[in-house]
């Protein structure tokens, strides 16, 4: 048993070995030029989260997309000036998709409905009774 559990784990820590050694990092460079088209592909004007090799994490708005950088607004209260990002100090980059209605929202539609079931049932009740 204690030959099997050992051949078992030798075997699998050679062979994830041998798959992580196949994987590089990309240069800085082509990383850059994969955003640039990610960037390209994506509608101006669209939602956008971005998140920058300092560790800035936004939820912006895309204007504009150059050779060399992305221009994006950030909705607040107080109007901010558009920001420029350059492709080399993106570290992510995605659409930002709404996840559907809240919680609140739901609840809401299901009280209504559940009120509006018991007023119709209350009314029968009535038209019955006559």
């Amino acid at each position: 048993m204690r030959k099997l559990i050992l051949t078992i784990v030798i075997i699998a820590t050679t062979t994830t070995q041998a798959a992580f050694a196949g994987q590089q990092k990309a240069p800085p460079a082509i990383e850059a030029v994969a955003f640039r088209q990610m960037a390209a592909a994506i509608p101006p004007g669209s939602r956008v989260r971005v998140q920058t090799t300092t560790g800035r994490r936004l939820t912006v708005t895309l204007m504009n997309v150059t050779d060399e950088e992305i221009v994006v607004k950030r909705e607040s209260r107080v109007p901010e000036p558009a920001l420029s990002i350059r492709f080399d100090e993106l570290a992510s980059l995605k659409r930002h998709e709404p996840r559907g209605i809240g919680i609140g929202k739901a609840l809401g539609i299901g009280l209504a409905a559940g009120g509006g079931a018991m007023l119709t049932l209350f009314l029968i009740v009535l038209s019955i009774e006559d």
